[in-house]
């Protein structure tokens, strides 16, 4: 009897994560409970700071669920853009998938992701956020941009989600050797979706009962813990950078992007400030 061939694996879905807590079980649990065939995925982990207890923990849940394919990277570095290069420079998959260690996907987010997805395109889901020990899911800014089933619309169109890199996926062909910049400490998801905006073409939606749930948490809001000249230094860097990307080739980048990019930046940072300020 001929054996089956090895099918290849089209999904690499990357997870930073620094001392996780009970919240990063639960993400791999959402994945483990995908409908998507399992040997058409995998999960990279990317442990960075301390490495115990916590490596042994992963170890030890991977254990618990062998259908999860799972590689786990450990890096001494702290930095959740130097754990997603590194997971980049690890993917096998022909399409990237980011997800935050602490927030949880439906079981058919990545079947339904890559059944639209296309070479030259995005697939985008529903995306909503829950506090931490509620289930009551409720929509945030980003929904206002969800168009349930829409097909062959241009990024520029949705451009809210592109601040961010999760709640996507993305074919590894737009990426490219690109990677988020390990310089900045706020605002690289948007960063780095900028960087590799020339490539992307179209976005595809799911329907709205493919979610990617945002889970916020008390305590873990950035700005919180920093200066307002850090927030102040941080928007000028930001806004140089993103400069540069559009100087870089302007006919191939949508100046309309470029230009909400600059506003949304200019008054997040100012609202950074104030809100420290208080």
């Amino acid at each position: 009897m001929q054996q089956n061939e090895p099918r290849q694996t089209e999904i690499s879905v990357i997870i930073p994560t620094y001392r996780p807590e009970g919240f990063l079980w639960e993400c791999l649990a959402a994945l483990d409970a995908q409908t998507l065939d399992h040997s058409l995925f995998e999960v990279i982990l990317v442990l960075n700071g301390p490495r115990e207890p916590f490596m042994s923990q992963i170890q030890a849940f991977l254990g618990a669920h062998p259908g999860l394919v799972c590689r786990v990277l450990y890096s001494p570095q702290n930095g959740v853009s130097l754990a997603r290069n590194r997971g980049l420079d690890e993917a096998q998959g022909r399409y990237i998938c980011f997800i935050d260690d602490d927030d949880l996907v439906t079981e058919n987010y990545l079947a339904s992701l890559f059944a639209i997805a296309t070479p030259d395109t995005i697939a985008l889901p529903y995306i909503c956020a829950f506090d931490d020990g509620s289930t009551v899911m409720r929509p945030i800014y980003i929904s206002e941009d969800f168009i349930e089933g829409g097909r062959d619309i241009p990024y520029v169109a949705v451009r809210r989600y592109f601040y961010i890199s999760c709640c996507k996926l993305i074919p590894r062909g737009i990426i490219g050797s690109r990677r988020f910049d390990v310089a900045l400490r706020n605002g690289e998801d948007s960063q780095f979706m900028l960087q590799i905006s020339d490539r992307i073409g179209r976005v595809n939606f799911t329907d709205g009962h493919v979610r990617y749930m945002y889970r916020q948490r008390s305590g873990s809001a950035f700005y919180g813990n920093r200066s307002v000249w850090y927030h102040f230094t941080n928007m000028l860097v930001r806004l140089a950078k993103a400069t540069g990307v559009y100087l870089s080739c302007p006919c191939r980048y949508s100046f309309r992007f470029y230009f909400v990019y600059m506003l949304a930046t200019f008054m997040g940072g100012i609202r950074q400030m104030l809100h420290r300020g208080q």
